[in-house]
């Protein structure tokens, strides 16, 4: 799965600071995962968000950044949140095979 990283102000805030967010590419374009952005208010923060989403596993439902095991922790991410998508176990089967974008893209057409 390609991913991306956009950073931008979030001047929206008091405290100001930026916006990471992870961005997934779902065909000719990468759609942003806005329910996971990451608020950082400074520039040392928001540089550990962009590395984290850059070298660690991402939910490609959501964008969910996991830790630095891979996949660990998955399973119940997906159950808790995503279940209604459908089920854990067909999910699993497709994202380990780094082809659940382009299964669920087909689908939806």
């Amino acid at each position: 799965m390609k991913t991306k990283v956009e950073v931008y102000p979030a001047t929206e805030k008091a405290e100001g600071g930026y916006w990471v967010v992870v961005c997934i590419s779902v065909g000719s374009y990468y759609k942003h995962m806005e329910k996971s952005r990451v608020h950082c208010l400074d520039k040392q923060t928001m540089a550990e968000a962009v590395w984290n989403a850059l070298n660690n596993k991402v939910c490609p439902e959501c964008g969910h950044v996991f830790s630095t095991h891979g996949w660990d922790g998955i399973d119940a991410h997906w159950r808790a949140n995503h279940e209604d998508v459908i089920s854990y176990e067909n999910a699993w089967k497709l994202i380990s095979k780094n082809k659940y974008v382009e299964v669920m893209l087909a689908s939806a057409e």
